[in-house]
């Protein structure tokens, strides 16, 4: 075999493993629908083939460049063996060359011209890479599934190109090397949990639900409206595990902008709208393609039992996305900010010890730890804007709310004279009752 012969096959396997290399290269990365352009563009059977069955034709790829590649090193050794009449220097040569060669020719830059020009590549190689297939038949899928024997755990021939955790770790690498941002990392990161994550992770608890009774007037809704916040809040019976609907501000503005007397009497249970149940264990990614086909903001979650285990909006959903969401009414306010006539404006987050202090009082509670706690614990309800309560002489308003589920966030607390009963403790916390 001539010297000459023995290069043009080294140069011919080195190059044609350089082609099917660009090819794998940009299946790889060739959007599905850009694929699908492509089989309407120019009307191949080829590549219709490769997209009906792409993870055959992928394995074909790979099987290709590694036989091309083995088969460039040989011809290279023989040849070399010709030249130098030693077998040994003719093998170190010929694995320094095709290294060489390989990392080049066959291994970087073929992949990236296959990544960069992905649908010209494809349009190119498609007939090439479906008679490669043909070719070999089962072969790969063999070979794959001796390999998946020998490494349990690992993909299956009917797997994706890339695993979730592949995916992952290439995100990874390419937050740390900086190619993108480390918020947009996070927000790729957020998506894949939302399949994992459950409902009962995001809702708001029942604990923590603004209600309002059924009978109340539209009147009473819309000042509970208001004063809490919220667009949209349960309509409830005997207890929260009797909900009997969803009222919406809007449905109670729109009722009362004739504003008549009628209307204002008018009760809650003629304009609340059905509740939409989902069970807590739903996983977020259904619930929030379900309320987006539906056009749904709302639903009731219920626990395993059938009773109401708390609520979830689209914003909550949302949030495990793109993260906490805050509007202009969300400030920043020291924790403690002393006013006239000696109140003070306090954060719920306070503790209770604090609050003590700035009274000279020693307040403690076992159940609860913050003014928020106390201030719920004592109304017996989710404190709501202008919920008042009195303890141990103190008296606490909830001035205002935040975040996106409207928490009370600062309260207004203030020393009571002597003469502050516990009856006059009892008529504030059933006057608050009635203007809910």
């Amino acid at each position: 075999m001539t010297i000459g012969l023995l290069g043009l096959m080294a140069l011919f396997f080195a190059l044609t493993a350089a082609l099917v290399t660009a090819a794998e290269a940009a299946f790889s990365y060739l959007p599905r629908q850009e694929g699908e352009a492509l089989v309407q563009e120019s009307r191949t059977s080829s590549l219709r083939r490769i997209l009906d069955a792409p993870v055959a034709h992928m394995h074909a790829l790979r099987f290709w460049r590694v036989w091309f590649e083995m088969a460039g090193a040989v011809a290279v050794a023989i040849l070399f063996q010709d030249l130098l009449d030693n077998i040994w220097l003719a093998g170190l040569l010929a694995t320094a060359v095709m290294a060489a060669i390989g990392f080049v020719i066959v291994g970087v830059s073929p992949r990236q011209l296959g990544r960069m020009h992905a649908p010209a590549v494809v349009r190119v190689t498609a007939g090439l890479v479906a008679f490669l297939c043909a070719v070999l038949g089962p072969i790969p899928r063999w070979l794959v599934r001796i390999g998946s024997s020998i490494t349990p755990g690992a993909s299956r021939d009917e797997a994706a190109f890339f695993t979730e955790e592949e995916f992952r770790e290439l995100l990874t690498r390419a937050s740390d090397a900086e190619m993108i941002e480390d918020n947009e990392a996070e927000l790729i990161h957020s998506v894949f949990e939302l399949g994992d994550t459950k409902v009962r992770s995001v809702m708001v608890p029942r604990t923590d639900m603004v209600t309002i009774d059924t009978g109340s007037t539209l009147d009473q809704a819309m000042s509970l409206f208001l004063r809490s916040g919220y667009s949209r809040i349960p309509v409830i019976g005997e207890s929260s595990d009797d909900i009997r609907g969803l009222l919406y501000l809007k449905d109670v503005v729109a009722n009362l902008h004739a504003r008549s007397a009628s209307k204002f009497a008018r009760p809650v249970d003629a304009v609340c709208r059905p509740a939409r149940y989902v069970p807590e264990s739903k996983p977020v990614g259904d619930l929030l393609r379900e309320l987006q086909r539906e056009s749904t903001h709302v639903a009731i979650v219920i626990d395993e039992y059938g009773g109401t285990a708390g609520l979830v909006t689209l914003e909550d959903l949302i949030e495990e996305i793109v993260g906490e969401i805050v509007d202009e009414y969300d400030s920043e306010v020291p924790e403690q900010e002393r006013l006239d006539d000696g109140e003070y404006r306090v954060s719920a987050r306070m503790g209770i010890d604090d609050l003590g202090e700035l009274f000279g009082l020693a307040l403690d509670d076992e159940e609860v730890d913050t003014v928020g706690g106390l201030l719920a614990k004592t109304l017996g309800r989710v404190p709501i804007v202008g919920s008042e309560v009195t303890i141990d002489g103190i008296g606490l308003r909830a001035e205002r709310v935040e975040g996106r589920r409207n928490r009370v966030s600062h309260v207004i607390a203030h020393r009571l004279p002597p003469e502050h009963t516990e009856q006059d403790e009892r008529e504030t916390i059933e006057a608050d009752h009635e203007r809910r």
